[in-house]
């Protein structure tokens, strides 16, 4: 009798983490996410040859950049998953020391990258599962363009390389993977207490990685702005 006790308490978890979701929630059509990654843009990739400490990026900042998200979803479509379109704005900076334009020594003055990265994504989230079963875990599939706004600063001002300022735009495109894990079966009364006091149906962890191809313009030499990064982060579907 004993040795069923495991068997037993294995059935339960599973039959709380699986039961099916309460009734009573309110229409969804839109989602919200705040996220958060370390990317370092691919500015060194026509430089492979030459040892790290040659290469611009490493060579100045050295290590990768800080990127903020934020994204906006309008979802169209709800049968076997979601449809939705989606709209991201993030922010991502680096400083470091500048190099000596003769000797590529670093100086006493300071530089910065910024990059401001728009984004226009399709998403299908494969939602089914969560929303009628009550299994937590919902793998999605985003793509779409994007547009980069990117400056660099020197002493506090725009920095001009070649006596052209040191800033412009990059575009491309991204793709990206993720697996959210809906907290709902957390508590599933309270859920819909959130869905009720807020209008919030479902919050949501998820990590996704994404792989971006974006290349610059508006200068002389354009910049890579390419990446391949993590980002980790919350997400509210009402």
């Amino acid at each position: 009798m004993q040795k069923r006790w495991p068997i037993a308490l294995a059935l339960v978890s599973m039959t709380a983490i699986a039961q099916p979701k309460v009734s009573g929630e309110s229409p969804r059509d839109m989602a919200f996410e705040f996220k958060m990654g370390a990317l370092t843009p691919l500015i060194d990739r026509p430089f492979a040859d030459l040892p790290q400490s040659q290469r611009p990026y490493q060579s100045v900042f050295g290590a990768p950049m800080l990127l903020a998200e934020v994204e906006i979803e309008r979802q169209f479509f709800q049968r076997v998953g979601s449809l939705a379109l989606g709209l991201s704005a993030g922010y991502a900076e680096k400083y470091g020391q500048a190099l000596e334009a003769n000797t590529g020594a670093a100086s006493s003055e300071g530089t910065s990258l910024h990059m401001l990265p728009l984004k226009l994504l399709a998403v299908y989230r494969f939602d089914w599962l969560a929303i009628n079963q009550g299994i937590p875990l919902v793998p999605y599939l985003k793509g779409g363009g994007v547009l980069t706004h990117w400056w660099s600063q020197k002493g506090g001002a725009t920095e001009v390389s070649d006596g052209q300022p040191a800033l412009g735009w990059a575009w491309g495109f991204a793709g990206v993977g993720g697996l959210a894990v809906q907290l709902d079966f957390i508590d599933y009364r309270l859920a819909r207490d959130f869905d009720t006091g807020v209008g919030v149906n479902h919050t949501y962890l998820f990590a996704e990685f994404a792989f971006q191809e974006v290349k610059g313009k508006g200068s002389r030499r354009p910049l890579d702005f390419s990446s391949r990064h993590w980002m980790f982060g919350l997400a509210f579907e009402y």
